[in-house]
């Protein structure tokens, strides 16, 4: 099993947003909540892994943008859709840990 993220996406004076609750529902709502919540457990790990490269290149996008002093509200835009990306990231990795919860209850049942 694959541990929560650390340190896979930092900004300095960026607060992350948290994966409350309300928050759980209101993704598994979304078409990218549902496609997470019907993958199967084996292919989880191939599943973050993939959204994690996404926000690493995503992380050297804006730092390209901001060594080359690009555009301030495509950088904006970029950190609001990492924000997005890392909730979603979280996300997973709390379903994940779900359907290895009931894959281990179903065993030793």
């Amino acid at each position: 099993m694959a541990t929560q993220p650390n340190n896979v996406f930092h900004l300095p004076g960026i607060k992350m947003p948290e994966l409350t609750h309300q928050k759980i529902q209101e993704l598994k709502a979304t078409a990218k909540g549902k496609l997470i919540t019907g993958t199967a457990i084996t292919a989880f790990p191939a599943l973050v892994k993939s959204m994690e490269a996404a926000l690493q290149d995503q992380l050297a996008q804006y730092d390209r943008i901001r060594q080359n002093n690009g555009d301030s509200a495509q950088r904006k835009m970029l950190v609001l859709e990492m924000l997005d990306d890392h909730l979603y990231l979280e996300f997973a990795y709390h379903i994940m840990f779900i359907k290895w919860r009931e894959q281990q209850i179903s065993k030793a049942s």
